[in-house]
């Protein structure tokens, strides 16, 4: 299987609080809209592009595009890997492996308060089936 990022993952407290900014947003964030978005941070400027610059050492984000701010361009970033397969990554190094996957799966639905257990058997259930096909196929 491909690693969707780089391997250096162990991330500050607040490089952690910065990629929750861009997995709620949904969408690109220049600096200047991680300041407004992380008022509540106290961040400045130059620890903001600090902490962007050791995402993007650690290949937690990309550059994907520039916007215009008055007459200075902004750089555009996106979150390389989602919030979950950040979270399986820490499993993983954590020691989480092949033979516990069902059980730490059976234990994050249980965990999560008013879980629709069927939609969730539902999407587990998809999930074997395209496992079955790649299986298949011999991917």
């Amino acid at each position: 299987m491909k690693k969707v990022f780089g391997k250096k993952t162990y991330l500050t407290r607040s490089e952690e609080s910065l990629m929750e900014l861009f997995w709620e947003a949904g969408r690109p964030l220049t600096s200047v809209e991680i300041m407004e978005l992380a008022k509540e941070c106290s961040w400045n400027g130059n620890y903001v592009h600090k902490m962007l610059r050791s995402l993007l050492d650690k290949e937690m984000v990309r550059v994907c595009g520039t916007v215009q701010y008055g007459t200075q361009y902004a750089r555009q970033f996106v979150p390389v890997p989602t919030r979950e397969q950040y979270v399986a990554r820490l499993a993983v190094r954590k020691g989480v492996g092949k033979s516990s996957i069902a059980d730490v799966t059976a234990a994050l639905v249980r965990e999560v308060d008013g879980t629709d257990y069927e939609d969730v058997i539902a999407q587990l259930e998809s999930i074997v089936e395209e496992l079955k096909k790649r299986g298949e196929k011999g991917d």
